[in-house]
């Protein structure tokens, strides 16, 4: 039996499981659309009115579920706009398929019409990168593809010629496939050198990551049983209850000023499954350090580890939750609760403000009122992320995806889009800005098309606000950030879904009540506070003396005094 090259290619994709495909249709790959076609009883084609939103939407997928997310366009612009989510699955450490037409055979390297050479565009963000030369190739090329993506949690791109996918080839026996990733051998020696620095310390930090998610019954028991305070990196927001006792929030600018000075104070440092970035709110003096990690080229990467345990998370917690080991009454801990009783008492503050414009802190409080307990949010790139890090209460059921390490502008949407396809009996909340929104905007159709209900809040402040408080901390004027205003609210309206202009808290109480009923994609254009100052928890000198600097030219250059937040919040932030 003979089989077209795109038929072949589909039939791969259902035998890895995927049910659906992020894409654009085009010349260069209306073959395997056609296929797709064929198939959508067992397998969706999601149209996109971007192919950025393709491949965003396949990583925020794979971030959600751990499953491959695949993505598709034409070569040339197509694949070119794919970029973007490519390196957010790469940077975040995803498995997806890009799969990119190209032009035919026969004119190929002539400088065709849209003709790029993409195994070159794509080297880089790529673990697999194939051109596809003859359709007998394909099911052993994508087989391939696939499984590199998952071992190696990453991009793979088969760039496939239209005329290849249009050969007929006899069709192969095909079984279903899965991956099944090998775990290391543990070694207990380390387990036991680990366990004994945890014994002898007085103020043990953890600070886990993505890498200890599928652990998290276990890393809470080993916070209770020794007594350690837990921290969480970005990515791994609602690995652990916010209203759990022993977490004391988030590191880093978005962070909290219990999480930063625990971490100046403690005697040993727990990495769990986390490569942190931002060393400078690391333990500025060396002290022991314990790493685990299923892989080994993480280890030492960003702080010198004592104990290095390759392992599979769940296995090393367990051992150690296992020991005959009793830890009561450990003071640190009970000094982190009161600073924390702090905090929360500031963030109280923060959300209680009334008054127009809205405060972002008090909005966020408001979308926590109609949340579930399995809310999946989808968060932007900006001011978006300090208000919903800090001001959203995850528990265990919930999940929080944004871009965490590429750092995009416009993630929400396309992963609000991901999320109802992975989940969609659950609620799922996008939080973005004017700035973000802005980019993917016409993809609010997409989801309304598929009869996605979500609700995107846009906090509304007229400019990239983010950028404008990093020009200031960084001692320079304002400038280019404006973003004139666009009727939001009516914009959803046109494009079939709800829209609610929003001002005031009470507008904004009625509107997410209604929202949340909605059967359809709605939007919420909340006018925020564009003074509203995304501080760090703990402001840094360099930061104070750039914001200082800021200020002395806003004074001779403009004659005014900059607006800032009050100095109260200021001096609880910096001493």
């Amino acid at each position: 039996m003979s089989i077209k090259g795109s038929d072949l290619l589909v039939q791969v994709l259902l035998n890895w499981g995927v049910d659906h495909v992020y894409g654009l249709p085009g010349d260069s790959i209306d073959t395997v659309v056609d296929s797709l076609r064929s198939e959508q009883e067992k397998i969706d084609f999601i149209h996109v009115r971007h192919e950025e939103v393709a491949t965003l939407a396949a990583s925020s997928y794979a971030k959600l579920t751990g499953k491959l997310g695949v993505a598709l366009s034409i070569g040339g612009p197509g694949a070119i706009h794919m970029l973007n989510g490519m390196y957010d699955a790469k940077m975040d450490n995803v498995p997806m398929l890009v799969l990119a037409g190209q032009v035919v055979t026969d004119v190929a390297n002539t400088k065709f019409f849209q003709e790029v050479d993409l195994p070159n565009l794509f080297a880089d963000v790529a673990v697999y990168n194939k051109l596809v030369e003859s359709a007998d190739t394909i099911s052993e090329v994508a087989n391939q593809a696939i499984q590199t993506a998952y071992e190696k949690k990453g991009v793979a791109v088969l760039t496939i010629p239209n005329d290849v996918l249009m050969e007929k080839v006899k069709m192969p026996v095909l079984q279903e496939r899965t991956f099944k990733r090998v775990k290391p051998q543990i070694s207990m020696e380390d387990v036991k050198s680990g366990l004994h620095l945890i014994e002898k310390a007085k103020k043990p930090v953890i600070l886990a990551g993505v890498g200890a998610k599928h652990a998290k019954t276990e890393l809470i028991q080993l916070s209770e049983k020794f007594e350690i305070p837990m921290i969480v990196t970005l990515p791994a927001k609602g690995m652990v209850p916010d209203g759990h006792p022993n977490f004391l929030g988030n590191l880093g600018k978005i962070g909290t000023k219990p999480a930063y000075e625990a971490m100046q104070e403690t005697d040993l440092l727990i990495l769990l499954g986390t490569d942190y970035p931002y060393v400078d709110y690391l333990p500025s003096k060396k002290v022991p350090c314990i790493q685990v990690d299923i892989e080994q080229e993480k280890m030492s990467h960003r702080y010198p580890a004592d104990v290095e345990i390759v392992a599979d998370m769940k296995d090393c917690l367990t051992e150690w939750n296992k020991a005959d080991v009793v830890v009561k009454n450990r003071s640190f801990l009970r000094a982190c609760h009161d600073n924390m009783k702090n905090w929360q008492s500031w963030m109280e503050e923060d959300e209680a403000k009334a008054g127009v414009p809205l405060a972002p802190e008090a909005v966020m409080a408001e979308i926590r009122n109609i949340s579930q307990p399995d809310t999946i949010y989808s968060i932007d790139v900006g001011t978006s992320t300090v208000w919903s890090t800090r001001y959203l209460h995850l528990g265990n059921e919930n999940q929080f995806i944004t871009s965490a390490w590429l750092g995009t502008m416009g993630c929400a949407l396309p992963g609000a889009i991901a999320a109802k396809k992975a989940y969609p009996e659950k609620q799922v909340i996008a939080i973005t800005g004017d700035g973000g929104f802005s980019m993917v905007m016409q993809d609010f159709v997409t989801a309304v098309h598929y009869q996605m209900p979500m609700i995107v809040v846009l906090l509304n402040n007229t400019e990239l606000s983010f950028i404008k408080y990093e020009q200031q901390a960084a001692g320079e004027e304002n400038y280019a950030i404006d973003l004139p205003d666009i009727d939001y609210a009516g914009f959803a309206e046109n494009c079939g879904g709800k829209g609610y202009h929003v001002e005031t808290r009470e507008e904004l109480v009625r509107a997410l009540q209604m929202a949340k009923s909605d059967d359809v994609p709605v939007l919420l254009d909340v006018h925020v506070d564009k003074d509203a100052a995304p501080l760090p928890g703990k402001i840094l000198w360099d930061e104070a003396k750039g914001y200082l600097s800021f200020e002395g030219k806003t004074l001779k250059d403009e004659h005014r005094i900059a607006k800032f937040p009050p100095l109260k919040t200021i001096l609880r932030r910096f001493l």
